[in-house]
């Protein structure tokens, strides 16, 4: 018995294991490990995709002989030529599912392009039933479950079992269709469909015959086929052998006839070749140089350098003031990882920022650079994953997921804004990239730069303890001056100055000072929406969505209430729906209101809002972006998506609506939040030659995290707040995991929440007395998208603890799992305890 009949496959499913699967005789020579296989799964056999991580041990086989009855399911095909996969990205995704308590497949799945899997489906079809009427009236007493089945399948014919459960719940639906199943009712089969996304091809055009005689024959056909001659013409002189028949017929300014006829004639040939979806084609991009760097740019360029030239892997925690120039240290460094034949990727926290990084990038280093992130299309992605794959471009710009970039000699690692929570994965597995990206770094031998003005108080801690090189930056270029920030106390603006407008008298007065003076504004406010409460005087009736245990928010534009957990609509109530009052009110403020009152107050101003509301098609980002680079926008209203990373040269006001949306959230990291949203929206103003300003509003103006913030001082917020986590013994002294379990009954779930905290309680008793554990508890948020939560929450110094405990408790099934009607998840480090 050969280790090559044999393989272990992971499949993309909440159970870290490997399965053994037989190869056939036809498949040996092409295994190997990092190839996706196609094999059979389950009870029913159901086609499935998975990964081959890795071949039989010695003692695996033995005891496959010793076994002689047991059959061994076979692959049924491998997709792959070549491993789809390396060694060095298995090894990361099997310590990101030990570590973040994932399987081994969902935390593959991760580092797999959308598109390229080969999906499988289960269809439920309807048998022909003899006396039908007679079997559904029988069945309607006995089982209405199962009548309710046979009923859709009547109507609507045969259809998957994922669309069954859209259409009529989960509760019983498996149990059902087994029945049915069994009597003979039904009949369920797995359906194969082809990965989505495939290589693009396009016609490409060749001269057939010598330059010499080209440049006769287009003379000689200039008079009576002046198109095709100008076709010949550009060919001849062109440094490109093969040209691309769009491009070409462009450039002729004519179609695609003039190059058919051409190849009748045997002067040029036309072959299908294959083309990569470049989502920066057509980008006007400026080159650029290096800059000079300033003294404490060099002192940062020179260690960074240092590392890399050792080839050690090494950690800098790079900490600089907003526009001290850490960009161009970022760039200065790849140059020297180019040199020495490594490639780079440059994670940045959200999309918006992404195409002005991009480009930043792209003018320094031209077509080496590449991007990834989710709002480009399948076929983007899949063709720029296997330009990096192949080594033909050595720079990828991108979002969370780009740490998975199939780079094949990592020298750097970049993560800007590295405190930013989007950076941590919402689903399993729920790892955090700047954690992905030092483990990355380790295994490859690379160099990673953290980057921020508000550093993450875990990186700072680090740091301080030499975990970390910290390196900083504590100036803006050119010894440009931080903006002054003022503070203003809304209480006294309504109490003394009877101001009941979201703009302070300070505010209103600073943004038509940069109207008049041909200056940008930024308005800030980290929610959307037009109103956060619809509440009726008369009775004190709430809009609160029916799915989740929240209001809704009122968006003016569609008349709408939005629940924007689980983005549940329907039409504002003009009357009371309880008392049948007229007082129905607005209150609170989201962007909309924002942008609908800097209207009002400003109307000859040119305004434009960027939240999730209006950046939801392809390119909206970027238009905005640059719109309001070219000065075509007087004052921009959005998010914390435009709070950080941007640089806007004209901006030199930065207004902050209201300070203190984070800072009222029942989670340990609010004052850090706070922080950070203040120090960087802060950041985008005055970074060009004129001065800046930033007005901040709050209703807590003696918080230590907004006063430190006003003086733009990090190092202040962080004595003072680490001296908090250490008194309530929250990260960085302890490691924190959640545990969430969600069910649409409350009594099920409180009952399930109490139960594993029972069992819980007893293994940390027995095993871990020095971890602590709060709960089970409802969660803040109590029920979202109709599944009440409870949670139950573990602190330990040692995260092993944590996973030992887990893991005994949970069984070989990893979270996510389902008990019964309840559904239990796990989040290692979590961002928040909502």
């Amino acid at each position: 018995m050969e280790n090559c009949q044999y393989v272990n496959i992971v499949f993309p499913i909440p159970v870290d294991r490997c399965f053994l699967y037989a190869v056939p005789e036809e498949l040996r020579q092409k295994v190997k490990v990092g190839m996706r296989g196609l094999a059979p799964f389950g009870p029913a056999n159901r086609e499935t995709e998975g990964v081959i991580v890795a071949l039989p041990s010695q003692e695996e086989l033995e005891e496959l002989k010793s076994k002689k009855d047991i059959k061994i399911k076979e692959i049924l095909d491998i997709p792959d030529e070549e491993p789809f996969f390396r060694q060095e990205m298995l090894n990361l995704t099997r310590w990101i599912a030990d570590y973040y308590i994932s399987s081994w497949g969902e935390a593959l799945r991760c580092a797999t392009p959308a598109g390229v899997s080969t999906m499988s489906k289960r269809v439920v079809k309807m048998n022909d039933i003899p006396n039908r009427d007679n079997v559904l009236a029988e069945l309607s007493e006995k089982a209405p479950r199962q009548t309710q089945i046979l009923t859709t399948l009547d109507w609507e014919g045969e259809m998957s079992i994922q669309k069954l459960k859209t259409r009529l719940g989960d509760q019983g639906i498996y149990s059902a269709l087994a029945s049915l199943e069994n009597k003979g009712l039904i009949n369920i089969s797995t359906e194969i469909s082809k990965p989505r996304v495939k290589p693009k091809t396009a016609k490409a055009v060749k001269l057939a015959r010598p330059i010499s005689e080209i440049e006769g024959i287009a003379e000689d056909i200039k008079k009576r086929s002046p198109k095709q001659a100008a076709i010949l013409e550009i060919m001849a002189y062109s440094e490109e052998k093969l040209m691309l028949a769009s491009h070409l017929a462009k450039q002729a300014e004519t179609t695609i006839t003039p190059i058919k006829s051409l190849a009748k004639k045997g002067f040029v040939s036309i072959e299908e070749v294959e083309i990569f979806r470049d989502p920066l084609e057509g980008e006007i991009i400026d080159n650029s140089q290096h800059l000079k760097l300033n003294d404490e740019q060099e002192v940062a360029l020179g260690e960074i350098r240092r590392s890399i030239d050792s080839d050690e892997a090494s950690v800098f925690l790079l900490y600089g003031v907003t526009a001290s120039g850490k960009t161009e240290v970022y760039m200065q460094t790849i140059s020297r990882i180019l040199e020495k034949g490594k490639g780079a990727i440059i994670l940045v926290p959200e999309i918006a920022l992404t195409p002005q990084t991009v480009f930043r990038f792209a003018s320094r280093f031209g077509n080496r650079v590449t991007v990834l992130h989710s709002k480009m299309s399948q076929g983007e992605r899949y063709d720029q994953w296997r330009r990096i794959k192949s080594g033909d471009v050595d720079i990828v710009v991108g979002a969370r997921s780009a740490i998975f970039a199939p780079m094949p000699n990592l020298g750097l690692i970049v993560i800007d804004e590295e405190h930013e929570t989007s950076y941590k994965q919402a689903d399993s597995p729920r790892y955090h990239a700047r954690e992905v990206a030092l483990k990355r770094a380790e295994l490859a031998k690379a160099t990673v730069i953290l980057g921020s003005a508000t550093p993450a108080v875990e990186s700072y801690y680090k740091a301080s303890r030499k975990d970390y090189k910290l390196l900083t930056l504590p100036k803006r270029i050119d010894n440009a001056q931080m903006p002054v920030v003022e503070i203003v106390d809304m209480r006294s603006e309504f109490k003394d100055k009877n101001n009941r407008t979201i703009f302070s008298h300070s505010l209103r007065e600073a943004v038509e000072d940069r109207l008049a003076r041909g200056e940008q504004t930024i308005l800030f406010l980290n929610r959307r929406g037009f109103a956060t409460i619809v509440l009726c005087r008369e009775c004190g009736y709430v809009a609160r969505c029916e799915n989740c245990d929240v209001s809704m928010t009122y968006h003016s534009a569609s008349r709408a209430l939005i629940c924007h957990y689980c983005n549940f609509r329907q039409l504002a109530p003009s009357v009371c729906p309880i008392c049948k009052s007229n007082y129905i009110r607005h209150f609170g403020t989201g962007t909309e209101k924002v942008e609908d009152e800097t209207h009002k107050a400003f109307p000859e101003a040119v305004i434009d809002r960027m939240d999730a509301d209006t950046t939801t098609t392809k390119g909206a980002h970027k238009r905005i972006l640059d719109t309001f680079k070219k000065g075509e926008i007087d004052i921009l209203i959005g998010t914390q998506m435009i709070a950080k990373g941007l640089d806007f040269p004209n901006v030199t006001l930065v207004g902050v609506i209201t300070a203190d949306t984070a800072l009222n959230l029942p989670d340990f990291r609010a004052g850090e939040r706070t922080f950070n949203l203040l120090t960087q929206v802060a950041g985008r103003s005055g970074r060009g030659e004129v001065a800046g300003e930033v007005i901040i509003q709050t209703y807590n103006p003696e918080h230590y995290s907004i006063l430190a913030a006003q003086d733009h001082d990090y190092r202040s917020f962080y004595r003072q707040e680490i001296i908090t986590r250490e008194l309530i013994k929250y990260p960085p002294f302890t490691h924190v995991t959640t545990i969430l379990l969600r069910g649409k009954s409350d009594t099920a779930t409180q009952n399930a929440a109490k139960n594993l905290g029972s069992i819980i309680y007893s293994f940390q008793e027995a095993k871990f007395p020095d971890m602590e554990i709060q709960g089970p508890a409802p969660a803040p948020l109590a029920r979202i998208k109709q599944y009440y939560r409870w949670h139950i929450l573990l602190k330990a110094e040692n995260p092993q603890e944590i996973r030992d405990i887990i893991k005994q408790v949970m069984g070989e099934s990893v979270p996510e799992i389902s008990r019964g009607d309840v559904i239990v998840s796990v989040d290692m480090d979590p961002m928040t305890v909502l």
